[in-house]
């Protein structure tokens, strides 16, 4: 069963709108109720939850619902190891898409809804719903529930239909939250090295000292993190520390939104970056410039300019004497 032209036309309408809105949370109550409308269902539902924290953070009802019938911005304790819970984890690699009426009959479902709490109250006999956004540990849902009819393939593929649309405006409120969150960085402390990347590492946004961080210490030019930070970044949770140490320099990453990154560097005693103290090990090694620049893939030029403020540092004027200089700290 395809869609109509009126459903293609009232979704491509609901998109549009949609997009119009303008905040860290992509549905509103008007929003959802023109989709219980378009899907012909009583309910439907946009929620939001932290599975590290435990806690629902965002819960968006129809009219239907109503306010004073939305749960409270928590869940009870059992809620996040129940079997009914499972498609919500992000962790999880269960389907993304469920129509309760495709494993369960009519008959099923109506005892169902007879003894447990939620279908009880809203006489629910039929539900549909979509994983709509994941990070690494939030994750939203979108969700219809029918009192009276079983939703069938006309419904499963309107659903479908919604669902990258709904994905893409997922995305963008939560850009929208992750910028929120670099500007209460930035206004702490303008002078920060702030790096707001992507679950595989893809760098969204750095800031120039940032930049220049990771290329003294990685090398890094291509738009993504270092490996290093890759998996680290992947398991970290706020409040989480990655240090790196060369030759007395530390360089410290603290993890402090999702996938929202702050960078610092403490120098050693000579003030020299990481970069200048490995060019300087290749000078010591007898490499000239241009030998060292094709090694670390940059321009001669670059290599001068890293010897020129390493000698600076130093207090010297000459290769042979910054290698005898970092030999003397050495000891």
């Amino acid at each position: 069963m395809g869609l109509s032209t009126r459903d293609l036309r009232s979704t491509l309408a609901w998109v549009a709108d949609a997009h119009d809105v303008d905040g860290s949370v992509p549905l509103t109550t008007e929003l959802l109720d023109r989709l219980t409308e378009l899907v012909g269902c009583e309910y439907a539902t946009y929620e939001e939850l932290d599975w590290a924290e435990q806690r629902m953070t965002t819960y968006v009802w129809c009219s239907n619902e109503g306010q004073f019938a939305v749960p409270p911005p928590y869940v009870d304790d059992t809620f996040w190891t129940a079997d009914h819970a499972l498609h919500k984890r992000p962790q999880w690699d269960g389907p993304e898409f469920v129509k309760r009426s495709d494993s369960l009959d009519r008959r099923e479902r109506e005892r169902y809804r007879d003894t447990t709490h939620f279908n009880a109250e809203f006489r629910v006999v039929d539900h549909l719903g979509f994983r709509v956004g994941v990070t690494r540990t939030r994750t939203a849902w979108l969700a219809f529930d029918s009192q009276e009819r079983d939703f069938d393939e006309r419904d499963r593929e309107l659903g479908l239909a919604i669902k990258p649309h709904a994905e893409a405006l997922w995305r963008k409120a939560s850009a929208r939250a992750r910028l929120t969150e670099l500007l209460a960085v930035l206004g702490r402390d303008g002078g920060q090295a702030i790096v707001v990347c992507k679950p595989d590492g893809r760098i969204e946004h750095q800031t120039t000292e940032a930049q220049r961080l990771l290329t003294a210490w990685f090398g890094t030019r291509n738009g993504h993190l270092p490996n290093e930070l890759v998996h680290w970044v992947a398991g970290a949770r706020p409040g989480d520390r990655f240090v790196e140490r060369v030759n007395g320099s530390v360089l410290s990453v603290e993890a402090v939104g999702d996938f929202v990154l702050i960078l610092s560097e403490a120098h050693s005693k000579t003030g020299l970056t990481p970069r200048e103290r490995e060019i300087l090990g290749l000078v010591a090694e007898g490499l000239t410039n241009t030998e060292i620049a094709r090694s670390l893939w940059v321009a001669p030029s670059t290599v001068a300019k890293h010897l020129e403020q390493a000698y600076r540092k130093l207090g010297v004027s000459s290769r042979t004497a910054a290698v005898a200089r970092i030999a003397q700290l050495a000891h």
